[in-house]
């Protein structure tokens, strides 16, 4: 045993300083060995002077053979910048000396928070990252758009009419309720940022006028990534949504695009004589659950965009309700949707009601697509709903709830969510959907598409959906998350 033990400490003896040179890596101070990074910039899009942003991140390299020391890492603005930087766990201003072994790397997370300047315009601040490796400066630029809003916490009361102008964004942390007999007012090019879990909820009157250029936007308040190429404003229940009370009447979108919610929007039972909500020109687009529920109250949709939810895209209760030249559509894409794309309860032909009291449901020159079940109840025969002129992507024929429809074909958007995430329900060259509509349906409320583009009175047939077919010019930038 003890020859054994003496064997063994002459062959560690041996191997002894081959071992510790494994570990003492050579460190090299050739000038042409420098770091490399993951990128060159990091950019911050919209900031809201209020909130800051999420922590950003980008990798350092050493991709030579030999071990690098990093003399120094420092923010160029040094207690002046506006950006943070944690390296290696320690944080900025100035970073310490660090060793970075051969094909090794370290993250460096950066975060930046812009005071308020009283400027109802976006304003760009730059800094950047510097690094001396071997007496060469290297450096990552950085760049945030900073933006003041008005900012609503605690839960916002409008208790007098009040009118939202576009001069500022406004960012809404908790809620904000219209009071009864207020009208709330809001300007083309409005937008409305909207935390976590915030709402709106109306007990008066809502009046959204937008235009084809501006439209008043009401969506999340990320503006960071969810992962490189997929911003958060891609991604659904990033907010509440909007619910329209009882005793809310004659609210109206025009040019309003609302996406990102949670639970859409909520109309409450009220008189279905009266007018509830009506969407004009507009996307509502985008839910984590419904995207429009209706119980008892008069809805109606015109040259607009319904589309994408977790849940049903219309989930409609004894509501009276049209939709004329709308794009109605579910490719949701974040999750299983758990319910049919349109569910109609309460349509049953009731005999002891007049006709005209008795709810009911039509779409004209619309298309109508779903990924998941269109309907629930599958049969609707004896139910006060109808589709005249509509695109089906299933198969089916006409009946007397179907007149003069589409069966069986893809509308053909432009993008449908794959594999980028964009989402552009406008027609492609050769959609179906050119040119098979009804012209009965042209009038003062549908001469113009979605986008603002006026519809021929010549007599040519419509084409179906919201919007008219276009030649576009170039990739969809424009296309909504």
């Amino acid at each position: 045993m003890k020859k054994e033990f003496a064997y063994l400490i002459l062959i560690l003896t041996v191997l002894m300083p081959g071992l510790v040179g494994c570990f003492d890596e050579k460190m090299t101070e050739n000038p042409s060995h420098l770091l490399s990074f993951s990128t060159d910039s990091v950019k911050f899009d919209t900031i809201f002077t209020d909130k800051g942003t999420a922590t950003a991140k980008f990798k350092v390299y050493n991709r030579n053979d030999k071990a690098l020391r990093i003399e120094s890492i420092w923010l160029a603005e040094g207690e002046q910048s506006r950006f943070y930087i944690n390296v290696d766990g320690e944080q900025g201003p100035m970073v310490g000396s660090i060793v970075l072994g051969s094909r090794d790397s370290l993250f460096v997370f950066v975060e930046a928070n812009i005071d308020p300047t009283d400027s109802a315009l976006p304003f760009l601040v730059k800094d950047s990252i510097v690094f001396v490796t071997n007496g060469v400066r290297q450096d990552v630029k950085l760049e945030a758009y900073g933006r003041d809003a008005v900012v609503y916490k605690g839960g916002k009361w409008l208790t007098t009419d009040t009118t939202f102008t576009a001069e500022r964004p406004f960012l809404i942390y908790d809620s904000l309720v219209v009071a009864p007999g207020v009208t709330w007012r809001l300007d083309a090019g409005v937008t409305l940022y909207m935390h976590s879990n915030a709402f709106i909820r109306v007990e008066g009157t809502m009046e959204a006028q937008g235009d084809a250029d501006r439209r008043v936007t009401l969506r999340g308040d990320r503006t960071d990534n969810l992962f490189p190429d997929l911003p958060y404003d891609y991604y659904s229940g990033q907010w509440g949504g909007v619910h329209f009370t009882g005793d809310s009447y004659d609210n109206r979108w025009d040019y309003v695009d609302m996406h990102g919610s949670s639970w859409g929007v909520r109309l409450d039972s009220s008189d279905v004589s009266r007018d509830k909500l009506v969407i004009d020109h507009s996307i509502v687009h985008n839910s984590a659950t419904n995207l429009i529920s209706a119980t008892y109250a008069r809805v109606s949709g015109y040259n607009s965009q319904i589309t994408n939810a977790g849940g049903a895209v219309l989930n409609l209760t004894a509501s009276p309700s049209e939709w004329i030249h709308c794009t109605i559509a579910n490719y949701y894409n974040w999750n299983i949707i758990s319910s049919a794309m349109l569910s109609f309860t309460g349509y049953e032909t009731n005999d002891t009601l007049a006709v005209e009291l008795q709810p009911s449901v039509r779409f004209a020159n619309c298309i109508t697509v779903s990924r998941s079940a269109l309907l629930a109840p599958t049969d609707i025969l004896g139910h006060s709903v109808t589709f005249d002129r509509c695109l089906f992507s299933l198969q089916g024929e006409d009946d007397e709830n179907f007149i003069s429809c589409i069966w069986g074909e893809s509308p053909k958007f432009v993008a449908t969510g794959e594999p980028s995430y964009l989402f552009d329900f406008r027609l492609t060259e050769n959609s179906p959907a050119r040119a098979a509509g009804d012209t009965l349906y042209l009038g003062d409320t549908t001469a113009i598409d979605l986008y603002g583009v006026p519809r021929l009175t010549d007599g040519t047939a419509p084409d179906l959906g919201a919007s008219c077919y276009i030649a576009l010019q170039e990739e969809p930038e424009s296309a909504i998350p």
